[in-house]
């Protein structure tokens, strides 16, 4: 998307071969932007020759962003300053998936929002067209809202200023300023925009390895007797590193080593030891921002500490791919796990083994089967998992690199 709003052409390798990837690179596509991805490679290579926002065009089919919000609802603000009638849709956990978030911002901008079917979800139409710059000050840290509002900005007259009310994840801050793109962040909760100006030349980026699939290997190598792992060049943005944190309040024997840069993110290796001697932890609402996609394995984590892990501000997970803190007490209390739930989070009192021999539901969700994946290992008894085929939507070789290292 970010190589959209250059000029030239974009060389971006290590990009995920991900569903979720494929999804927006199909989207894109339909709006005539020119994109060239290799077959049949790991982590291919994709080359996008940009036109700069005037190359984006009208669609030639209802843009499907399958299982993923961030595609949706970043598109959104991209497409929504482009004189054309768009529409969206994704997967049926995708249309569960409140919009209104973003929607409702770049409406107030000018574009014009209809409903397909259910006011608030997806499928909807975008009418872009002549955005006026606002001021939004968010109640939620969402990077996707922020970046959503940005995009739509840098094509909106006067200035368009987000502010958060607990720092998240800044890659857009951080691509803006490897681009070349103009922006004003006064401090690290607010971020000003104008419309561009002048043409953005192309530059080749490297993306760095995911931090929120690495946390799923860290957590193993945590819980598991005798590990010892090694992950290289993990991306460890300020703003998604709670995994790191809590593991490491947890007393993890857990390494951050080698810190470097990839196109302007910081990257380094990480290395993780099984001690046996996993604690407390204590994670609030103001922190939940920075990792709240592996609050599901950090629970893991907990039931396997010899302390009690809290987790509070995490209404989020309710709304993602599935309601994601109902399920994984569920799995875990099925398992063994005790552990009290609550509106906005949950206690878990480790201590006791996890006996297995129960359901795992994960309602077509990657982080929660990937979640019961790693669970396996260390139940006395196996696990029936509901399904293993969603983690293809962000991680299609975790079950092989997982296996790699037993």
């Amino acid at each position: 998307m970010f190589a959209c709003l250059t000029t030239g052409t974009s060389k971006i390798e290590g990009l995920s071969p991900a569903h979720d990837c494929l999804s927006t690179v199909a989207c894109l596509r339909s709006t005539g932007v020119d994109i060239e991805l290799p077959d049949g490679t790991e982590t291919p290579t994709a080359i996008v020759n940009s036109k700069g926002l005037q190359g984006i065009g009208a669609p030639t089919a209802i843009l499907d962003a399958g299982n993923s919000g961030t595609t949706i609802r970043l598109l959104s603000g991209l497409l929504a300053g482009r004189p054309h009638e768009y529409e969206f849709d994704g997967d049926a956990s995708l249309r569960k998936r409140p919009m209104k978030r973003v929607l409702t911002r770049i409406a107030e901008m000018g574009a014009e929002i209809s409903w397909v079917k259910t006011e608030g979800l997806a499928p909807f139409r975008i009418k872009g067209g002549v955005l006026t710059g606002k001021t939004f000050d968010l109640d939620v840290a969402s990077a996707q809202v922020e970046t959503a509002i940005l995009l739509a900005g840098l094509q909106a007259s006067g200035k368009t200023t987000v502010k958060l009310p607990f720092p998240a994840r800044d890659h857009t801050r951080r691509m803006f300023t490897y681009l070349g793109i103009p922006f004003d962040a006064p401090d690290e909760l607010t971020t000003s925009v104008k419309a561009l100006d002048n043409e953005i030349p192309a530059k080749d980026m490297v993306v760095p390895a995911d931090i929120s699939s690495a946390a799923f290997f860290m957590v193993a190598a945590a819980i598991i007797p005798g590990s010892s792992i090694t992950l290289k060049n993990v991306g460890i943005n300020p703003g998604r590193t709670l995994i790191l944190d809590v593991l490491s309040r947890m007393n993890a024997d857990i390494k951050v080593i080698g810190v470097n840069s990839l196109s302007g993110e910081p990257v380094a290796d990480i290395r993780v030891r099984y001690n046996g001697e996993l604690s407390s932890a204590t994670v609030t609402g103001e922190e939940i921002a920075r990792g709240i996609d592996e609050i599901p394995i950090l629970a893991l984590a907990g039931a396997l500490s010899k302390g009690e892990l809290s987790v509070s501000g995490a209404e989020e997970l309710r709304h993602k791919e599935s309601d994601r803190l109902a399920l994984i007490a569920n799995n875990l209390r099925g398992a063994g796990a005790e552990i009290e739930l609550r509106e906005d989070g949950f206690t878990i009192r480790g201590g006791q083994r996890l006996k297995g021999g129960s359901d795992w539901a994960t309602a077509d969700d990657h982080r929660l089967a990937m979640t019961g994946m790693v669970a396996q290992l260390v139940c006395d008894k196996n696990l029936q998992l509901e399904e293993t085929e969603s983690p293809r939507i962000s991680y299609p070789n975790f079950a092989a690199d997982l296996k790699s290292l037993l």
